[in-house]
């Protein structure tokens, strides 16, 4: 019987690698100890000093603040998966959550006390702070080119 776990990742990873260009298990916490385990265990699978490439979901469905890490940790933690060798790292959904908490944002800014100031201090004064390129949103419809 299978259960699931750190030393299953690392089976299947090490049976599908000669099929792979990149692999990636994902865990269900983010825990670096269980990331090193499984760098560690597909070292030198394609050869001898060889290390593959490894991708790791820096999923929102953690909870990141009861993960037991300290801020000091996850301001380390993408930094240290790169270390082992995790060099595609992505948070799945990050555009969902991000337009949707700046959804609800400034909706509440625009309907609120704030109005249009919402707005403008809220996303207009950021982007050009930034150099956000969609400031000038026309150049990315293509305005620019009638």
């Amino acid at each position: 019987v299978l259960r699931p776990g750190i030393d299953v990742c690392d089976h299947r990873m090490r049976h599908f690698a000669p099929y792979a260009d990149i692999m990636w298990a994902e865990t269900a916490k983010p825990i670096l100890k269980d990331a090193e385990a499984l760098a560690k265990s597909v070292e030198g699978v394609y050869g001898p000093g060889e290390k593959p490439y490894l991708a790791y979901n820096l999923s929102p469905s953690f909870n990141w603040d009861a993960s037991g890490m300290t801020d000091a940790q996850m301001r380390t933690f993408c930094g240290d998966l790169g270390k082992l060798g995790f060099v595609w790292q992505f948070v799945t959904l990050a555009g969902f959550h991000l337009s949707a908490l700046n959804a609800n944002r400034l909706s509440r800014t625009l309907c609120g006390d704030q109005s249009m100031l919402g707005y403008v201090e809220g996303i207009q004064r950021p982007e050009r702070n930034e150099g956000v390129d969609t400031l000038t949103h026309q150049r990315w419809s293509g305005a620019d080119l009638i």
